[in-house]
């Protein structure tokens, strides 16, 4: 195969992929935020999966006061648009789509890394005090809205890390969710719970106790069982940065190499591409110029005269005539 045709090929069915995936995604947020139960009715009668309620709600979630559908359809879209440009240059070799390409992936990735891995991550990891007062005021201010995001985000950790609050169930004291459920300490999310799904606590009354009883709810913070999690699977952390990067970088090479039109790393001289080798070998002697000491100049031509062709018509079949040249005849005779 040649060499230009591996990296046009993976990379042009690597952006049919996230073209399609990007369709799926803005068909999913426009048909979402325009009918939702529609949505729904449709979907789970034809897949009859749980996924479909999981998809539509996560959808219609708020991140403030800003529908989560009117910030993931310009991400759908963005996507969209890089996977035209990969698909575009794979294809075609437009070198102004495989720069575009480049430049869309580098953004996308850029601030991926940034967000998972710098502002949520290391953030945590490294017990930034600055993060740790920013979720203690969201939760005095924004935690128990609505559809909100950081309230569905907040209630999926502290059940699945058996946590409460940030540094414990002391943060939803005077907060907008404890005004707004009056008699109750915390969430019930921050009881030790013997159903998960249907968030069934331990003790009945562990959310209405005076003086709460240890064995009853969660006393860490979520902030230091996350943390705890992220030291205990840093390992996993690396593996995922390096997978990043690793990817990042094939997806760039491979449009490098359709942009040049040839490999990164260019052929021996006097190779091929069927037979490149690392080894050495011994030159062709059949294959190789030899310097001519003659030239041009010391060189004489003889021009040789025209051939007499005599055409010869049949008398039986006029349509059927021979062509010889005397001069062979002559020379042959000689």
């Amino acid at each position: 195969m040649h060499t230009v045709g591996l990296p046009r090929t993976c990379l042009g069915f690597t952006n049919v992929l996230f073209l399609f995936f990007g369709f799926v995604g803005v068909v999913i947020c426009v048909w979402c935020a325009i009918n939702t139960e529609f949505f729904r009715d449709v979907n789970y009668s034809v897949t009859q999966s749980q996924i479909v309620h999981t998809v539509a709600n996560f959808v219609n979630l708020k991140l403030w006061v800003t529908p989560l559908t009117t910030i993931l359809l310009p991400f759908a879209v963005v996507a969209m648009l890089t996977s035209c440009c990969g698909i575009l240059g794979a294809g075609c070799q437009t070198k102004c789509a495989i720069k575009a390409y480049v430049f869309l992936v580098t953004i996308v990735t850029s601030i991926v890394f940034w967000f998972i891995f710098i502002t949520c991550i290391y953030n945590v990891y490294s017990n930034n005090d600055k993060t740790r007062r920013s979720l203690q005021l969201a939760i005095l201010n924004d935690y128990g809205k609505d559809k909100d995001l950081f309230t569905h985000v907040w209630n999926y950790v502290m059940v699945n890390y058996e946590c409460c609050g940030v540094d414990g169930f002391a943060d939803f004291k005077e907060s907008q969710w404890m005004k707004q459920n009056p008699g109750k300490l915390f969430p019930v999310q921050c009881c030790k719970l013997k159903n998960f799904t249907h968030l069934i606590p331990m003790v009945t009354d562990c959310q209405t106790q005076k003086v709460p009883k240890l064995e009853s709810f969660h006393m860490i913070g979520c902030f230091d069982a996350l943390r705890m999690s992220l030291r205990e699977r840093k390992g996993n952390l690396i593996f995922y940065i390096i997978l990043l990067m690793v990817a990042y970088f094939v997806v760039v090479s491979f449009a490098c190499i359709i942009l040049r039109g040839q490999p990164l790393v260019g052929l021996p001289v006097g190779g091929s591409e069927e037979g490149f080798t690392f080894v050495p070998q011994r030159p062709n002697l059949n294959t190789m110029t030899m310097p001519s000491e003659t030239s041009l100049e010391n060189m004489m031509f003889s021009e040789e005269p025209p051939k007499k062709v005599v055409r010869v018509v049949s008398a039986a079949n006029p349509f059927q005539t021979y062509k010889f040249t005397p001069h062979d005849y002559r020379s042959q005779i000689n």
